[in-house]
């Protein structure tokens, strides 16, 4: 991290060592002539005095009008993907549903009254949430990413969150340079993440009624275009038929090709997503 941000300073410690340059010219120049040591050095002190004033001004200067670790980054709204349709049932898989052909009734015969089956019903919303956050031993790194999807099946629990990686809103603009380069996402290559599963217990969930419900999830994550299998726990509330799912877990960097050494091992993700 250090390194990276001196290679972001260049010109501010260009300007400071020319300035103590000339003070150590000036030193050495005067060391020549003759008399006391102060007598001999009044101008040194003058010219470090005239150094410190110019250095102080040179790091207000590039703090103030050049991009740097010190300098909030600008908020930048970036859309929401847009998440295909979930399948209605747990037949179809595929985003196309498959043609049945009804067989003909025979009117002669008495049917038998049947229960009528529950529409299944997808909640969807641009507006979904992910928040990143790395606890390192010398600062917290933290970006939150509203430019997120997400789609959920209240019967199958399928559910599907995609989110674009330039979404992610840091408080310094130089970290967030750092997290869309080459070393870190590259955001270029792979512009996304996304999460495909379903939630295993929504069978027992009534999304009718108001209150907390614990879930289990298992899917597929997908970061740094990596894949992995996933099981993560979270909740869904609903209140006065506005349903919010969110979920806190942990991943390894490591496991998803991270290898850069500015976050921590471990990475704590929260989604949250509001319905309604």
């Amino acid at each position: 991290m250090v390194w990276k941000l001196m290679k972001e300073l260049p010109l501010m410690f260009v300007v400071a060592a020319v300035i103590w340059l000339v003070v150590a010219g000036l030193f050495l120049r005067n060391a020549k002539n003759k008399g006391s040591f102060f007598t001999r050095h009044r101008s040194t002190f003058l010219g470090i005095v005239i150094a410190v004033v110019l250095t102080l001004a040179d790091i207000w200067l590039f703090v103030q009008y050049i991009p740097t670790h010190f300098k909030k980054a600008p908020t930048e709204q970036v859309a929401a993907p847009v998440l295909e349709p979930i399948p209605e049932t747990e037949s179809g898989d595929s985003i196309a549903k498959k043609s049945t052909t009804l067989p003909l009734k025979d009117s002669s015969k008495k049917e038998k009254d049947t229960p009528v089956q529950p529409v299944a019903k997808t909640y969807a919303t641009q507006k979904a949430s992910i928040r990143f956050l790395s606890n390192g031993s010398t600062e917290d790194i933290e970006a939150t990413n509203h430019s997120v999807a997400c789609s959920l099946n209240d019967k199958t629990g399928k559910l599907r969150i995609l989110g674009l990686i330039k979404g992610f809103q840091f408080e310094n603009e130089l970290m967030q340079d750092h997290f869309n380069d080459k070393e870190y996402m590259d955001s270029e290559t792979y512009p996304t993440t996304s999460f495909s599963g379903k939630i295993t217990d929504m069978a027992s969930l009534d999304l009718s009624k108001d209150g907390t419900y614990p879930i289990t999830a298992e899917g597929e994550l997908t970061i740094h275009g990596v894949t992995k299998p996933i099981i993560v726990k979270g909740t869904i509330t609903v209140t006065s038929g506005k349903i919010q799912l969110q979920s806190v877990f942990k991943i390894k960097r490591m496991d998803f090709g991270i290898n850069t050494d500015e976050v921590a091992e471990t990475l704590e993700i929260t989604v949250k997503a509001n319905f309604g």
